[in-house]
């Protein structure tokens, strides 16, 4: 079928409209084009499609730079210019907030655009795809050989294309990524399966299995220099993918969560101790909380310095029921999945006067978004941050405030 696209949707598709009305959702395509699809699958409201043909093209259409574009599922949007990239982000952020979130005029400040369009991760991973190294394809669990990825730091793809390695039994994939001067990679698999690592360059390696065990095999923990500050971060923490952007990210958290010196602030999913850094340099106590063992560990090691930073290694929920102490903020920084619903109860439980919240993930941003109206609080503020060009993803940092 022939159809003209309307625009873009919450997970990068493109939505135009069958002769009978109902939605088409076909990738790789944008706003204002006429294109020719092949249905895939038929709903009883919707189709599915594959794009055949581009018989007229938007403006803002541009040539992708990677060959596995629309074949890899990591990138969605590299056949739009840089500006409209933000811009369909922007549009999507305030659909998902007014359809799931209930929110109709949400005080969204214009997006923080990324330095770098391209090279700016800093940790990528691969799965083994034969004796070669790739990633899935769109919309499958099937893993493509890749011969080249624009998103990763440059570093870590000559280190991707330099790695001399043999399949064996229990590998799942094998990550890089990259410190302030210094590099690591991670090997990832069953328990008992450690690899034999012959390393010739100045790079640290590990191995990590799927039950939360990790083994230096050469080097140690990573390093990173933010705002003039130190963080260590081990083989099984997390840390934002986007180094450059993460200054921006921070300075948003401290304006919007905004501590006082006799202010106590909950700082929950701290990992590391990124934003707790920063909080304990203003407030009067923050008590971090921190499932991971590995992320736990290494933000006793950043936070080390400050006696007035508490750290409970528990799940938010158990947390947050442990802690009796009054919070008068709560940063939270939760997984993609958002807030469970036991941790949502456990912070409602605990009424901070204001919330602050960072979400990569739109729809989960929603969700919680019309839990949070619900339950008293209006958002005052919100700083989109495009930590992620060529992707649909977005980084937001949202002020709530008890009414």
């Amino acid at each position: 079928m022939e159809i003209l696209i309307e625009k873009i949707v919450h997970g990068g598709d493109a939505m135009g409209r069958a002769p009978d009305g109902r939605p088409v959702f076909v990738p790789f395509a944008a706003p204002g084009e006429r294109v020719r699809v092949e249905p895939v699958e038929s709903r009883k409201g919707f189709f599915r499609a594959r794009l055949l043909e581009v018989i007229q093209p938007s403006p803002e259409r541009i040539t992708p730079r990677c060959r596995h574009f629309g074949e890899c599922g990591g990138c969605q949007f590299q056949h739009l210019t840089y500006p409209s990239q933000v811009r369909v982000k922007a549009e999507i952020l305030r659909e998902q907030l007014l359809r799931l979130g209930g929110i109709p005029e949400a005080p969204i400040r214009p997006t923080i655009v990324s330095a770098g369009e391209w090279n700016y991760r800093n940790h990528i991973q691969g799965a083994p795809a034969g004796n070669r190294l790739g990633f899935f394809r769109v919309g499958s669990q099937e893993v493509i050989p890749i011969g080249e990825c624009h998103l990763p730091e440059q570093r870590l793809w000559e280190l991707w294309s330099a790695l001399d390695w043999e399949p064996f039994p229990g590998l799942r994939q094998i990550g890089f990524r990259g410190g302030d001067g210094d590099e690591m990679i991670v090997f990832e698999g069953e328990p008992g399966q450690i690899p034999e690592v012959s390393v010739e360059t100045d790079v640290s390696a590990a191995w990590m299995d799927t039950e939360g065990g990790v083994f230096y095999l050469a080097g140690g923990p990573l390093r990173y220099e933010i705002l003039g500050r130190a963080f260590t971060v081990s083989a099984g923490s997390f840390f934002q993918i986007n180094t450059a952007q993460i200054p921006a990210m921070v300075q948003a958290v401290m304006e919007l969560a905004d501590p006082g010196r006799d202010e106590t602030v909950l700082d929950i999913y701290c990992g590391t101790g990124l934003f707790s850094m920063f909080l304990a340099e203003r407030a009067a106590r923050v008590i971090g909380i921190e499932e991971s063992p590995s992320a736990a560990a290494d933000f006793e090691v950043n936070l080390d310095s400050f006696d007035t930073v508490e750290l409970f290694e528990a799940s938010a929920e158990e947390a947050l029921e442990a802690i009796t102490a009054r919070a008068d903020v709560a940063v939270i920084d939760p997984p993609r999945s958002g807030l469970s619903a036991e941790a949502m109860r456990a912070l409602l439980s605990a009424a901070p006067g204001r919330i602050v919240m960072v979400s990569c993930e739109l729809s989960t941003l929603a969700r919680d978004a019309r839990i949070l109206a619900r339950a008293g609080y209006r958002m005052a503020d919100m700083v989109p941050i495009d930590m992620f060009p060529q992707t649909s993803h977005l980084e937001t940092v949202s002020r709530w405030m008890k009414e």
